[in-house]
């Protein structure tokens, strides 16, 4: 049923991801007039596969939101294909504005939009980003189990480091070439304890190994005494990288909502600190695999259901006493 655009709906998710679209499905269950905004970019596009699904293992990740938002629409759910540009309180309502300049009040606006990974800056990284370069070991390192690996550093120093000690518990045979991350003697000591190889020499570049569908050639390039440089190229056969986390959370900032180490504080069941305003997924909260992010969604849309029944209740028990 298509919503008059001038009524508030119940609730607005901007951000049609997994956060997003689950909340969407359980908001629509509950009756709720509800629709999602999205621009179509959700963070896990540039993967084939994903994991720790139950009963989905492997699943394409674009395929299951696009299952996940047909049932949405079947349960009266409503989708905009668009970039959210502006979000505005006015009475008892949030309004929030599109690129094309369409007008979308809502009493509760749900936040889902995570966040952006930004890769060390290493040719051919990007290229591969989700098909053979990795960064989350819960999610990727089963497949990989056993295997010759190598872990690209260069951004979020102590997200990678750890990363490192993680992949250990997947295999024995570890390289980081950490690519201009500072190590303490502390580190370097430790990681040697453990087996991993380190490489200090400059990525250069990574390439795919044709023959194989997740190997990698990593290149590096050393300058010498001499003023040239020597360049190595090595084979493993799957690769691993820290990116740093941006969080899309723009619109979050401008509405004024409280914000700590770079992160818009999120209260346990959804809350931010402005009235009306609510967030699931990696926006506030960079490990949420899908199936974190589904939870949360799920968890808040029915926090923000509750909410409004309490908001419901309070008016008819207002009227009662006029």
């Amino acid at each position: 049923m298509a919503h008059n655009l001038t009524e508030p709906l119940d609730v607005l998710i901007i951000g049609g991801g997994f956060a997003g679209t689950a909340a969407g499905v359980t908001l629509a269950r509950a009756q709720r007039n509800v629709r999602i905004i999205d621009n179509g970019k959700p963070r896990n596009r540039f993967s084939t596969h994903s994991h720790g699904i139950m009963g989905r293992d492997g699943a394409n990740p674009m395929e299951l939101l696009d299952q996940g938002r047909n049932e949405f629409m079947t349960f009266g759910g409503e989708v905009t294909q668009d970039e959210v540009t502006s979000l505005e309180q006015t009475d008892n309502a949030w309004t929030a504005t599109t690129a094309d300049g369409r007008q979308f009040p809502a009493r509760q606006v749900l936040m889902a939009t995570g966040i952006t990974d930004e890769l060390p800056d290493v040719p051919g990284l990007s290229e591969l980003w989700g098909s053979r370069v990795f960064h989350c070991p819960y999610c990727h390192g089963y497949e990989v189990r056993g295997r010759d690996l190598a872990v690209v550093g260069g951004a979020n120093p102590g997200f990678t480091v750890r990363m490192v000690h993680l992949m250990r518990k997947w295999t024995d045979r570890v390289t980081f070439f950490t690519n201009g991350l500072s190590l303490s003697e502390a580190d370097r000591a430790l990681f040697e304890k453990r087996g991993v190889v380190l490489m200090d020499a400059p990525v250069s570049r990574v390439q795919p190994v044709p023959e194989s569908e997740t190997g990698v050639l990593v290149n590096t390039t050393n300058p010498n005494e001499a003023g040239g440089s020597a360049s190595t190229t090595r084979s493993f056969e799957a690769c691993f990288t820290g990116p740093d986390f941006h969080p899309n959370d723009q619109l979050l900032l401008a509405a004024g909502c409280e914000s700590d180490n770079g992160w818009v504080v999120r209260q346990p069941n959804g809350k931010t600190s402005v009235a009306g305003l609510w967030t699931a997924g990696n926006v506030t909260s960079s490990p949420d695999q899908v199936s974190q992010a589904m939870g949360t969604g799920v968890a808040t849309a029915i926090a923000i259901d509750q909410f409004l029944l309490d908001e419901e209740l309070q008016q008819v028990r207002g009227r009662a006493l006029e």
